[in-house]
């Protein structure tokens, strides 16, 4: 190993002397001369650089577009000697069209752009030239893009002008579209829909060219005609197609609310007239719900027509009675009930039925306007037969005398302010009543009226229901409470008899205590109950001849009437009274006639000199009858037809002015025939529908919206609508002649 490194260390110096001789030899050392000098070679000429190649953008194909619609446009180019990307940039876009350019890949000649036409274009055809430019370094391309964005066209909604529906009805309608080259889906919706109506529009799949629009109205939608609107969108737009919906319970109406008076064994024509409204076509009408023995024949009317003959036969046999029927009706899809009452009599001398007038123990009571009719089971149920009444209303009252008997405080008394006072779960009050006046005579008296009307005393109640026979301990203790109010006997005349409260609760209180007595012929009553006609007459203003709130007070109409409900009720309990004081109120009664120059005592106002109200006019001519005027008189006549010109509305939720059905009520029932028929049904109904039938509130009536219920609040307004459903029986008619049949017993 040591021998091979010394020799290559020797043959490293060796190289190393070499290599400085040769460096001598080439530098010029030395003494030999240097070559001769060689001729110049030629230089070969160098060529020109090839031309550059230009970029080029291959023409563009014109582009139409939609609004909202968008479409891409190819871009080639020829990029000649540029390499690198290539931008791309388009000039002179029109508002509303957006453009998207994006590069060209470097080694790649072709790309896209992309452009879309607004929603809000295409009103108008729009046509643009957009310039497309590319560049390559400092090289470029330039070419036109024709572009149109077309005018809209959009689709059409083609519902009916007009809809008619029934409340409580659900109608089906067509709704086709037009679809003018549009083929995509339209989802629709009602808009402008009125309250208490449901519209459904079932949406339009693609391809296909209507819809179905389904209409449904509660049974309590109010009437009227309705914008509605149906809508959609496409390509971005808005679109309506309108119709008109009409809320009508009659697409026609077959006027028949009248009353066909038919004799037994007797056949009659009635003409009925058809108003045309919306529909036109055949009518079919046929009669439901008739009084025994009283057939009607079904009626076609034809298209067109517009007087219905329907044709009413009586058996031999059929009993005297009155009965609200039905004229039932279909058209089309329509279906029309109207009601027609229907009695069934042998004669002018009318309907006061056998059971009345057999009964000898009822002898006492039989008077003009009397209380017989309401003390027996039998009777009341005739009475309910001859003049109107139904086992709904009676129903009704009973819901009412549950009402009144669970709000009866402890101490017989009634409170028209606090009446659920001592009731945990009473929620009865309403917003309404917080204005109510707080006279527990007042409200005594309203409580056990409607006790008194249905026959029920202290001592006595009709045999059926049996329920009555339980309220004889609710008229004791309010009887009671009342004879406690009116205080120790007093040489006062202002004083002695005088009942807790204003006029108008001694007045209402003094009805009580009259008919308790007459009805049982408890002397306990007698002496309350004249003391408290006595005191009337003394507190009567002896100017004037009126009452009002306190003692000799210049008068007012609607005081007065109370008055005179005490005093007759008094006459009819076989109290005396002075027929001087019935002369000055006649003459205040006088004094408050308004009505028009021909018959100026048909109408009354609430004091001389105002204008006349409908109340006050039921209450001045229910106390014309009082005073004696003959069925006859021609201005009792013609108050009646302004009563008959303000009836119970045929439809509603409200009772509104019970103070004036009250009295209208009476002074109907007394004057018989057509009209207390007509009147009666629609008033029966009215208060059928606006009874609470649910929650503790079953039985009452709401005193929303009511005259004076602010003042007397639900149990006011539940007392006079019970007295109301009560005056089938509650006294007999006026102007009815007694006749005493022979005893059956």
């Amino acid at each position: 190993m040591g021998t091979h490194s010394s020799c290559l260390r020797r043959w490293g110096f060796l190289a190393s002397v070499v290599g400085v001789v040769l460096l001598a030899v080439g530098s010029g050392c030395g003494k030999s001369s240097p070559p001769p000098a060689a001729e110049p070679a030629a230089v070969a000429p160098v060529p020109p650089p090839p031309p550059a190649q230009p970029i080029q953008l291959a023409e563009l194909a014109p582009v139409t577009l939609l609004p909202g619609a968008g479409a891409k446009v190819a871009l080639r180019v020829d990029r000649g000697s540029a390499s690198g990307p290539v931008q791309v940039e388009v000039a002179d876009v029109p508002a509303g069209v957006f453009v998207k350019a994006l590069a060209i890949p470097a080694q790649e000649s072709t790309g896209n752009l992309e452009l879309a036409a607004g929603d809000k274009l295409g009103d108008t055809e729009l046509k643009a030239t957009l310039r497309v430019t590319v560049r390559a370094g400092e090289q470029k391309a330039e070419r036109p893009l024709a572009l149109v964005v077309g005018k809209l066209s959009l689709p059409k909604l083609l519902p009916p002008a007009e809809v008619v529906v029934q409340p409580g009805t659900t109608a089906f309608v067509d709704v086709p579209v037009e679809r003018s080259g549009y083929s995509g889906p339209l989802p629709l919706r009602a808009e402008g829909v009125p309250a208490k109506v449901e519209v459904v529009v079932l949406p339009i799949a693609s391809g296909q060219n209507a819809s179905k629009m389904r209409i449904v109205a509660a049974a309590d939608a109010p009437e009227g005609r309705h914008n509605v609107r149906l809508a959609t969108s496409a390509h971005g737009r808005a679109i309506e197609g309108p119709i008109v919906l009409v809320v009508d319970r009659f697409p026609y109406r077959v006027n028949c609310f009248t009353v066909v008076t038919l004799k037994p064994g007797e056949k009659k024509t009635v003409p009925v007239p058809i108003e045309r409204r919306p529909f036109p076509g055949p009518i079919r009408l046929e009669a439901a719900d008739l009084p025994p023995g009283v057939t009607a024949a079904r009626f076609e009317v034809a298209a067109g027509q517009a007087v219905a003959n329907l044709e009413f036969s009586a058996a031999p046999d059929a009993a005297e009675r009155v009965r609200s029927a039905r004229v039932l009706s279909t058209g089309g899809s329509y279906a029309v009930n109207g009601p027609i009452v229907v009695r069934v009599s042998r004669g002018e001398h009318g309907f006061l039925p056998r059971e009345i007038t057999s009964n000898r123990d009822l002898i006492h009571l039989l008077r003009r306007g009397g209380f017989g009719g309401r003390v027996s089971a039998q009777t009341k149920k005739a009475l309910l037969e001859a003049y109107g009444g139904t086992p709904e209303s009676e129903q009704a009252v009973l819901r009412g005398l549950r009402w009144l008997a669970e709000h009866q405080l402890s101490d017989g008394r009634w409170s028209l302010k606090n009446y659920g006072k001592e009731m945990s779960d009473c929620n009865c009050r309403g917003k309404s009543e917080a204005e109510v006046v707080d006279i527990d005579v007042a409200g005594t008296a309203f409580g056990v009226l409607p006790f008194l009307g249905a026959g029920i005393t202290h001592s006595q109640a009709p045999e059926e229901p049996a329920e009555l026979g339980q309220y004889k301990r609710v008229v004791k203790r309010a009887l009671t409470f009342l004879l406690k109010s009116q205080g120790a006997i007093s040489k006062d005349p202002l004083q002695d008899g005088k009942l807790d409260g204003n006029m108008y609760a001694h007045a209402l209180a003094t009805i009580a205590l009259c008919e308790a007595y007459g009805l049982s012929g408890d002397v306990n009553l007698k002496v309350g109950a004249q003391r408290a006609i006595k005191y009337l007459v003394e507190a009567q203003d002896p100017q004037g001849g009126g009452w009002r709130y306190g003692p000799r007070q210049p008068g007012d109409m609607s005081a007065v009437a109370w008055v005179f409900l005490a005093v007759r009720s008094g006459n009819l309990a076989g109290l005396p009274l002075k027929r001087a004081a019935l002369a000055k109120a006649e003459g205040f009664v006088d004094s408050c006639a308004a009505g028009p120059k021909e018959a100026k005592l048909s109408r009354y106002s609430y004091q001389p000199g105002t204008p006349a109200t409908v109340p006050l006019t039921a209450a001045g001519l229910l106390t014309r009858q009082y005073l004696g005027w003959p069925k006859n008189q021609p201005e009792l006549a013609a108050g009646c037809d302004y009563l008959m010109a303000n009836l119970p509305p045929e439809t509603g939720d409200r009772l509104e002015p019970v103070y004036y059905y009250y009295y209208a009520t009476q002074v109907l029932h007394h004057m018989e025939g057509p009209a207390f028929d007509l009147w009666n049904h629609r008033m029966r109904e009215l208060l059928l529908r606006t009874q609470a039938t649910k929650g503790h509130q079953a039985g009452s009536w709401d005193p929303e919206g009511t005259d004076y219920g602010k003042t007397g609040g639900r149990l006011y307004v539940t007392s006079m609508a019970l007295m109301t459903l009560e005056v089938y029986y509650r006294h007999l008619p006026m102007y009815r002649m007694l006749t005493f049949a022979p005893s059956e017993r």
